[in-house]
Protein backbone atom coordinates (compact mmCIF):
# COMPACT_ATOMS: atom_id res chain seq x y z
CA UNK A 1 0.00 0.00 0.00
CA UNK A 2 1.28 3.52 -0.41
CA UNK A 3 2.62 5.46 2.44
CA UNK A 4 -0.26 7.26 4.30
CA UNK A 5 -2.79 4.67 3.20
CA UNK A 6 -2.76 3.44 6.87
CA UNK A 7 -3.43 5.87 9.67
CA UNK A 8 -4.05 5.21 13.37
CA UNK A 9 -5.95 8.15 14.71
CA UNK A 10 -6.29 8.29 18.77
CA UNK A 11 -8.99 10.57 20.14
CA UNK A 12 -8.74 11.71 23.64
CA UNK A 13 -6.28 11.05 26.60
CA UNK A 14 -6.63 7.01 26.69
CA UNK A 15 -7.21 6.88 22.84
CA UNK A 16 -4.26 8.41 22.21
CA UNK A 17 -1.88 6.33 24.52
CA UNK A 18 -3.82 3.00 23.16
CA UNK A 19 -2.79 4.90 19.53
CA UNK A 20 0.91 5.36 20.26
CA UNK A 21 1.44 2.23 21.52
CA UNK A 22 -0.17 0.11 18.38
CA UNK A 23 1.75 2.51 16.48
CA UNK A 24 4.77 1.56 17.79
CA UNK A 25 4.54 -2.00 16.55
CA UNK A 26 3.70 -0.93 13.00
CA UNK A 27 5.36 2.81 12.40
CA UNK A 28 6.72 1.56 9.27
CA UNK A 29 3.66 1.32 7.64
CA UNK A 30 1.41 3.52 8.84
CA UNK A 31 1.06 7.04 10.04
CA UNK A 32 -0.41 8.91 13.57
CA UNK A 33 -2.64 11.24 14.56
CA UNK A 34 -3.63 12.58 18.00
CA UNK A 35 -6.59 14.59 19.19
CA UNK A 36 -6.73 15.68 22.34
CA UNK A 37 -7.53 18.87 24.14
CA UNK A 38 -5.01 18.36 27.26
CA UNK A 39 -1.33 19.18 25.28
CA UNK A 40 0.44 17.04 27.55
CA UNK A 41 -0.89 14.41 25.44
CA UNK A 42 1.29 15.26 22.59
CA UNK A 43 4.91 14.98 24.59
CA UNK A 44 5.84 11.39 24.43
CA UNK A 45 5.14 11.21 20.50
CA UNK A 46 7.75 13.08 18.33
CA UNK A 47 6.28 10.84 15.13
CA UNK A 48 2.89 11.93 15.76
CA UNK A 49 0.69 14.69 13.82
CA UNK A 50 -1.38 16.50 16.47
CA UNK A 51 -4.30 18.09 16.40
CA UNK A 52 -4.64 20.48 19.74
CA UNK A 53 -8.32 21.05 20.57
CA UNK A 54 -7.99 24.37 22.40
CA UNK A 55 -8.00 27.04 20.09
CA UNK A 56 -7.76 29.65 22.64
CA UNK A 57 -4.03 28.19 23.75
CA UNK A 58 -4.74 28.19 27.67
CA UNK A 59 -4.39 24.25 27.35
CA UNK A 60 -8.36 23.95 28.68
CA UNK A 61 -9.55 20.49 28.44
CA UNK A 62 -12.82 20.05 26.99
CA UNK A 63 -14.39 18.32 30.09
CA UNK A 64 -17.67 16.42 29.79
CA UNK A 65 -18.30 18.85 26.95
CA UNK A 66 -18.44 17.06 23.67
CA UNK A 67 -20.57 19.87 21.81
CA UNK A 68 -17.36 21.68 22.52
CA UNK A 69 -14.96 19.01 21.28
CA UNK A 70 -16.64 18.65 18.34
CA UNK A 71 -16.77 22.42 17.80
CA UNK A 72 -12.82 22.64 17.70
CA UNK A 73 -12.53 19.82 15.64
CA UNK A 74 -14.34 21.01 13.12
CA UNK A 75 -12.02 24.33 13.42
CA UNK A 76 -8.88 22.39 12.78
CA UNK A 77 -9.90 19.91 9.74
CA UNK A 78 -8.19 21.90 7.22
CA UNK A 79 -4.98 20.51 9.72
CA UNK A 80 -5.82 17.13 8.78
CA UNK A 81 -7.54 16.58 5.85
CA UNK A 82 -4.14 15.89 4.11
CA UNK A 83 -4.13 13.02 5.87
CA UNK A 84 -7.07 11.65 5.71
CA UNK A 85 -6.85 12.61 1.56
CA UNK A 86 -3.76 10.05 1.43
CA UNK A 87 -5.91 7.18 3.66
CA UNK A 88 -7.19 4.34 2.54
CA UNK A 89 -8.00 2.83 6.17
CA UNK A 90 -8.11 4.75 9.30
CA UNK A 91 -8.04 2.86 12.54
CA UNK A 92 -9.73 5.29 15.58
CA UNK A 93 -8.91 4.39 19.17
CA UNK A 94 -10.56 6.13 21.80
CA UNK A 95 -13.06 6.16 24.84
CA UNK A 96 -16.54 7.68 25.52
CA UNK A 97 -17.56 8.89 28.68
CA UNK A 98 -15.65 11.91 28.46
CA UNK A 99 -15.58 15.21 26.16
CA UNK A 100 -13.07 14.69 23.29
CA UNK A 101 -14.02 10.93 22.84
CA UNK A 102 -17.37 11.51 22.90
CA UNK A 103 -17.67 14.55 21.25
CA UNK A 104 -14.85 14.44 18.67
CA UNK A 105 -14.49 10.43 17.60
CA UNK A 106 -17.75 10.42 15.86
CA UNK A 107 -16.92 13.97 13.73
CA UNK A 108 -13.76 12.89 12.96
CA UNK A 109 -15.22 9.09 11.82
CA UNK A 110 -17.44 11.28 9.74
CA UNK A 111 -15.12 13.02 8.03
CA UNK A 112 -12.67 9.87 7.20
CA UNK A 113 -15.99 8.33 5.68
CA UNK A 114 -16.54 11.58 3.76
CA UNK A 115 -12.86 11.16 2.31
CA UNK A 116 -14.01 7.90 1.00
CA UNK A 117 -11.89 5.98 3.84
CA UNK A 118 -12.52 2.38 5.15
CA UNK A 119 -13.11 3.12 8.94
CA UNK A 120 -12.32 0.87 12.08
CA UNK A 121 -13.36 2.03 15.50
CA UNK A 122 -12.26 0.95 18.61
CA UNK A 123 -14.26 2.11 21.38
CA UNK A 124 -13.33 1.74 25.26
CA UNK A 125 -17.07 1.85 27.38
CA UNK A 126 -16.43 3.48 31.02
CA UNK A 127 -17.07 1.20 33.68
CA UNK A 128 -20.11 0.24 35.46
CA UNK A 129 -19.31 2.30 38.70
CA UNK A 130 -19.30 5.52 36.37
CA UNK A 131 -22.71 6.17 35.86
CA UNK A 132 -22.78 9.88 34.35
CA UNK A 133 -19.52 8.77 32.03
CA UNK A 134 -21.56 5.53 31.20
CA UNK A 135 -24.55 7.19 30.26
CA UNK A 136 -22.76 9.95 28.45
CA UNK A 137 -21.28 7.02 26.23
CA UNK A 138 -24.35 5.26 25.40
CA UNK A 139 -25.45 8.50 24.23
CA UNK A 140 -22.30 9.40 21.78
CA UNK A 141 -22.29 5.68 20.39
CA UNK A 142 -25.12 5.61 17.63
CA UNK A 143 -23.40 8.69 15.92
CA UNK A 144 -19.60 6.50 16.06
CA UNK A 145 -21.08 3.33 15.19
CA UNK A 146 -23.24 5.15 12.15
CA UNK A 147 -19.96 6.68 10.75
CA UNK A 148 -17.91 3.37 11.07
CA UNK A 149 -17.38 0.55 8.94
CA UNK A 150 -16.34 -1.70 11.63
CA UNK A 151 -17.06 -0.71 15.50
CA UNK A 152 -15.92 -2.75 18.35
CA UNK A 153 -17.44 -1.74 21.73
CA UNK A 154 -14.25 -2.71 24.48
CA UNK A 155 -15.91 -3.40 27.82
CA UNK A 156 -12.68 -1.22 30.35
CA UNK A 157 -14.05 -3.82 33.21
CA UNK A 158 -13.17 -7.28 31.07
CA UNK A 159 -9.94 -5.06 29.53
CA UNK A 160 -8.69 -4.69 33.53
CA UNK A 161 -9.68 -8.28 34.45
CA UNK A 162 -7.46 -9.56 30.67
CA UNK A 163 -4.91 -7.45 32.19
CA UNK A 164 -4.34 -8.74 35.52
CA UNK A 165 -4.13 -11.99 33.47
CA UNK A 166 -1.22 -10.79 31.70
CA UNK A 167 0.12 -8.68 34.25
CA UNK A 168 -0.09 -5.64 32.31
CA UNK A 169 -1.50 -2.00 32.97
CA UNK A 170 -5.02 -1.57 31.05
CA UNK A 171 -4.79 1.99 30.33
CA UNK A 172 -2.02 0.73 28.07
CA UNK A 173 -4.83 -1.54 26.54
CA UNK A 174 -3.41 -4.65 28.21
CA UNK A 175 -1.33 -6.02 25.34
CA UNK A 176 -4.63 -6.72 23.26
CA UNK A 177 -5.09 -3.87 21.92
CA UNK A 178 -2.09 -3.15 19.75
CA UNK A 179 -1.82 -6.61 19.20
CA UNK A 180 -5.46 -5.88 17.53
CA UNK A 181 -3.92 -2.99 15.61
CA UNK A 182 -0.80 -4.32 14.60
CA UNK A 183 -2.35 -7.78 13.46
CA UNK A 184 -5.04 -5.78 10.83
CA UNK A 185 -2.64 -3.62 9.56
CA UNK A 186 0.53 -6.06 8.89
CA UNK A 187 -2.28 -7.72 7.44
CA UNK A 188 -2.64 -5.38 4.98
CA UNK A 189 0.74 -3.58 4.41
CA UNK A 190 2.96 -6.84 3.81
CA UNK A 191 3.12 -9.31 1.44
CA UNK A 192 1.96 -12.89 2.22
CA UNK A 193 2.33 -16.76 1.51
CA UNK A 194 -1.67 -16.05 0.68
CA UNK A 195 -2.47 -11.96 0.33
CA UNK A 196 -5.66 -10.21 2.04
CA UNK A 197 -6.13 -7.02 1.11
CA UNK A 198 -8.55 -3.64 1.71
CA UNK A 199 -11.10 -4.97 -1.07
CA UNK A 200 -11.17 -8.00 0.49
CA UNK A 201 -11.93 -6.49 4.29
CA UNK A 202 -14.89 -4.21 2.15
CA UNK A 203 -16.48 -7.68 0.98
CA UNK A 204 -16.59 -9.02 4.42
CA UNK A 205 -17.88 -6.44 6.61
CA UNK A 206 -19.78 -5.19 4.51
CA UNK A 207 -21.97 -8.20 5.14
CA UNK A 208 -25.33 -6.81 6.76
CA UNK A 209 -25.40 -7.11 10.83
CA UNK A 210 -22.64 -6.32 12.95
CA UNK A 211 -18.82 -6.76 12.63
CA UNK A 212 -16.12 -7.04 14.63
CA UNK A 213 -12.35 -8.08 14.88
CA UNK A 214 -10.91 -11.24 17.03
CA UNK A 215 -6.89 -11.42 17.72
CA UNK A 216 -5.10 -14.60 19.62
CA UNK A 217 -1.58 -15.37 19.84
CA UNK A 218 0.25 -18.15 21.00
CA UNK A 219 2.71 -21.15 21.03
CA UNK A 220 2.31 -23.34 18.05
CA UNK A 221 2.29 -26.63 20.47
CA UNK A 222 -1.50 -24.93 21.88
CA UNK A 223 -3.33 -24.07 18.39
CA UNK A 224 -6.90 -24.59 20.43
CA UNK A 225 -5.27 -22.11 22.80
CA UNK A 226 -5.04 -19.68 20.26
CA UNK A 227 -8.41 -19.81 18.96
CA UNK A 228 -9.90 -19.75 22.77
CA UNK A 229 -7.45 -16.63 23.29
CA UNK A 230 -9.28 -14.75 20.36
CA UNK A 231 -12.54 -15.28 21.49
CA UNK A 232 -11.70 -14.21 25.29
CA UNK A 233 -11.14 -10.79 23.89
CA UNK A 234 -12.30 -7.47 25.78
CA UNK A 235 -15.49 -7.56 24.00
CA UNK A 236 -18.92 -8.24 26.27
CA UNK A 237 -20.82 -11.30 25.58
CA UNK A 238 -19.80 -11.75 21.90
CA UNK A 239 -21.19 -14.62 20.19
CA UNK A 240 -19.46 -15.28 16.48
CA UNK A 241 -21.83 -18.39 15.61
CA UNK A 242 -23.97 -16.39 13.11
CA UNK A 243 -21.12 -15.16 11.88
CA UNK A 244 -22.04 -14.36 7.24
CA UNK A 245 -18.64 -13.80 6.91
CA UNK A 246 -14.71 -14.03 7.94
CA UNK A 247 -12.18 -12.23 6.75
CA UNK A 248 -8.99 -14.42 8.58
CA UNK A 249 -5.15 -13.89 8.48
CA UNK A 250 -2.99 -16.37 10.21
CA UNK A 251 0.75 -15.33 10.96
CA UNK A 252 3.64 -17.45 12.44
CA UNK A 253 7.37 -17.92 11.55
CA UNK A 254 9.08 -19.77 9.07
CA UNK A 255 8.88 -22.83 11.06
CA UNK A 256 4.64 -22.56 9.85
CA UNK A 257 3.07 -25.93 8.50
CA UNK A 258 0.30 -26.42 6.34
CA UNK A 259 -1.04 -28.18 9.69
CA UNK A 260 -0.84 -25.29 11.35
CA UNK A 261 -2.46 -23.25 8.84
CA UNK A 262 -5.27 -25.62 8.57
CA UNK A 263 -5.88 -26.74 12.21
CA UNK A 264 -6.01 -22.55 13.38
CA UNK A 265 -8.45 -22.04 10.50
CA UNK A 266 -10.71 -24.63 10.42
CA UNK A 267 -11.46 -24.98 14.48
CA UNK A 268 -12.14 -20.87 13.73
CA UNK A 269 -14.05 -21.04 10.89
CA UNK A 270 -16.23 -24.55 12.80
CA UNK A 271 -17.72 -22.24 15.05
CA UNK A 272 -19.20 -19.85 12.24
CA UNK A 273 -22.56 -20.34 10.56
CA UNK A 274 -22.02 -22.98 8.19
CA UNK A 275 -22.24 -20.71 5.19
CA UNK A 276 -20.31 -17.86 6.13
CA UNK A 277 -17.88 -16.86 3.61
CA UNK A 278 -14.17 -17.33 4.36
CA UNK A 279 -11.32 -15.11 2.98
CA UNK A 280 -8.02 -16.56 3.96
CA UNK A 281 -4.77 -15.48 4.06
CA UNK A 282 -1.53 -16.87 5.47
CA UNK A 283 1.92 -14.79 6.22
CA UNK A 284 5.56 -15.64 7.04
CA UNK A 285 7.51 -13.09 9.63
CA UNK A 286 10.83 -14.05 11.57
CA UNK A 287 9.89 -12.66 14.46
CA UNK A 288 6.86 -14.89 14.80
CA UNK A 289 9.21 -18.07 14.94
CA UNK A 290 7.51 -20.74 17.01
CA UNK A 291 4.43 -18.86 17.66
CA UNK A 292 1.37 -18.10 15.55
CA UNK A 293 -1.22 -15.49 15.37
CA UNK A 294 -4.80 -15.44 14.55
CA UNK A 295 -6.53 -11.84 12.96
CA UNK A 296 -9.98 -12.49 12.33
CA UNK A 297 -12.89 -9.92 11.09
CA UNK A 298 -16.18 -11.51 11.65
CA UNK A 299 -19.06 -9.94 9.97
CA UNK A 300 -23.12 -10.20 9.91
CA UNK A 301 -23.88 -10.74 13.23
CA UNK A 302 -26.84 -10.14 15.06
CA UNK A 303 -26.61 -6.86 16.37
CA UNK A 304 -27.50 -8.14 20.31
CA UNK A 305 -24.03 -10.07 19.81
CA UNK A 306 -21.84 -7.35 20.65
CA UNK A 307 -24.01 -5.32 23.61
CA UNK A 308 -21.65 -4.65 26.69
CA UNK A 309 -23.23 -6.68 29.70
CA UNK A 310 -24.78 -3.81 31.90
Amino acid sequence: MDQGALLIVGVGGLGSLWAERSHSRCSNFSDLLLIDADENTFNGSPEAHCLHLDASGEARGAAALPMLAKHRLNEGVKEIQPLLDKAELVVILTCLGGGVGSGAASDFARLARESDCMVVSIVGFPFAEQPIRYQLAEESFPDLHENSNVCIKVSLERLSWQSKERKLDWKKGAGWIEELVEGLLSTLAKVGKINLDLMDFKTIVEHPGEATILVGSGDTNSLSEIVKTALQSPLSNLEVSGAKGCWIQVEGGPDMTIYHLNSVTEEFVSLLDSDCQVLLGARSSDEMIGRIRVVAVVSGLRTSSNRLIG
